[in-house]
């Protein structure tokens, strides 16, 4: 079956047509406006001139990585070394920091991909936007055989770097949502239990602490956090043939349970502009009783809670978790193709998962790295805990900003915890046309929780609601 190609627009617009002066212009006004185009013309012409795709580096780089910004402390560039600068006879390898905004690093790198100019061999994706560069043309299939066997990683972590079928992407590290809650409060089995729990807490006088946070402001975090919770509650948005299934009566009626919990206040309107910062900064100061986050908040706030910080647990969604992480893929226009392969081998390798868990605070995509320390050590580095900059998609962690670095004592997630959480994580649905996808269904569900948070009269309900959001997501997801 063919796929719709993504469409490449162009950011500039026409200009529209100017009527000719029905009377004449005095000579004097002629004279004057022609010396001023014989002046300007030159700059005119020049900065209409389209922008050249920027020329080759002037480093001593051979092999360029675009990527986003380094959140892991210095291990990331630890784990370069390790497995491939510091062994001779390896041409020099590295991370290009693009910037730490996701929007921006995939728009950086799909200019580089279409100018063809091969200045990267090797783009670091955020796991989302597989599709979109595989269907493009911009990505060279993967050498399997520069890998060796793939046992250790979960299978759906694994297959998430294919694309109809040709794997185009290795896992290079990962990520998943958790669910804290203060330590006073057992662990929820189900949605409806984590809802019941928190009502209860709420209903005592003069409570002012919420019930649930999360990412919910209308950014690439509410996308995750709403597909989570449409899960939870039997429904799904698009199944696994990628058909939209939201208006199903199972998607109604989760859409319906997520607006009884907006009602009942355990999601509240003041949480509707939380992305990871505000989040993590409600929980911190104990105004939340849940809160659902990634990893790294947990060596936040277990460095703060020796030092009389919130006492808190952390535990896996005990529902689907969108599942996160960034993936290595090669260049469809490098002239190192052979080393570009080699390279990501060794990047996806058991010794740079290693590093990048143990030393950076990255979840890693292998099994046994939860259990088995690097054989390079960490060099007195910490695991990172300040994930990127706020952004319409996500970056290393899905839309999340810079939070406060952990304390020395921080611990990171327990590895059983993390495995747990990992096996039952499930993708967004993958597309070419995901960014599209994620914008229509976070604006629509943004408006609707807003609404019913509010309040207001003539709130549509699930089932409305569903119909109108479902085919808006069928034209996103065929380009449209």
């Amino acid at each position: 079956m063919s796929r719709p190609s993504p469409s490449t627009t162009s950011a500039s617009g026409g200009t529209g047509g100017r009527g000719t002066p029905s009377g004449a212009e005095p000579v004097g006004h002629g004279v004057i406006l022609l010396l001023l185009l014989l002046v300007l013309l030159p700059s005119l012409g020049a900065s209409a001139a389209p922008t050249p795709p920027p020329g080759p580096p002037r480093d001593d780089c051979v092999l360029r990585i675009a990527s986003g910004a380094d959140v892991s402390g210095g291990a990331r560039e630890r784990a370069l070394q390790a497995v491939w600068n510091g062994v001779g006879g390896r041409p020099r390898a590295c991370f290009v920091a693009i910037s730490s905004v996701a929007d921006e690093q995939r728009s950086a790198m799909i200019s580089a991909a279409q100018s063809k100019a091969g200045h990267y061999d090797v783009y670091n994706l955020d796991i989302q936007w597989i599709p979109e560069f595989a269907e493009g043309g911009y990505l060279r299939p993967i050498d399997t055989s520069e890998h060796g066997g793939t046992n250790d990683f979960l299978s759906q972590i694994w297959s998430a770097g294919a694309w109809d079928g040709v794997q185009y992407a290795v896992p290079f590290n990962t990520d998943v949502g958790l669910l804290y809650h203060l330590g006073d409060l057992r662990e929820p089995e189900d949605w409806r239990d984590m809802t019941g729990l928190a009502k209860a807490r709420r209903a005592g006088p003069g409570s002012t602490v919420l019930g649930l946070t999360g990412q919910f402001a209308s950014y690439e975090g509410l996308t995750v956090n709403a597909l989570e919770a449409i899960w939870a509650n039997g429904g799904d948005v698009v199944d696994a043939n990628g058909r939209v299934v939201i208006a199903q009566k199972e998607g109604v009626e989760a859409v319906g349970r997520l607006i009884e919990t907006v009602r009942a206040g355990v999601i509240s309107g003041e949480t509707l502009g939380s992305t990871e910062t505000e989040s993590l900064t409600a929980f911190r100061k104990r105004h939340a009783l849940f809160l659902r986050h990634w990893p790294y908040a947990h060596e936040v706030l277990s460095g703060e809670s020796k030092s009389g910080g919130v006492a808190f647990r952390a535990a896996p969604l005990p529902w689907q978790g969108v599942l996160g992480g960034q993936y290595l893929a090669v260049s469809r226009h490098t002239v190192r193709r052979d080393a570009a392969q080699q390279l990501v081998a060794a990047l996806t390798g058991g010794e740079a998962a290693r590093l990048l868990y143990h030393c950076g605070g990255f979840a890693p995509a292998r099994v046994s790295a939860l259990y088995a320390q690097p054989e390079s050590g960490c060099g007195g580095s910490s695991p990172a805990a300040t994930p990127p900059e706020p952004a319409t998609e996500p970056a290393a962690w899905p839309g999340s900003t810079p939070s406060p670095a952990a304390e020395p004592e921080s611990e990171g997630v327990r590895p059983d915890t993390l495995l747990r959480a990992l096996t039952q994580a499930r993708a967004r649905p993958p597309s070419p046309y995901y960014s599209q996808f994620s914008r229509v269904f976070r604006t629509e569900v943004h408006e609707l929780l807003g609404c019913w948070s509010l309040g207001r009269k003539g709130c549509e309900d699930a089932r409305t609601f569903t119909a109108g959001l479902a085919p808006k997501l069928r034209k996103a997801l065929a380009g449209g």
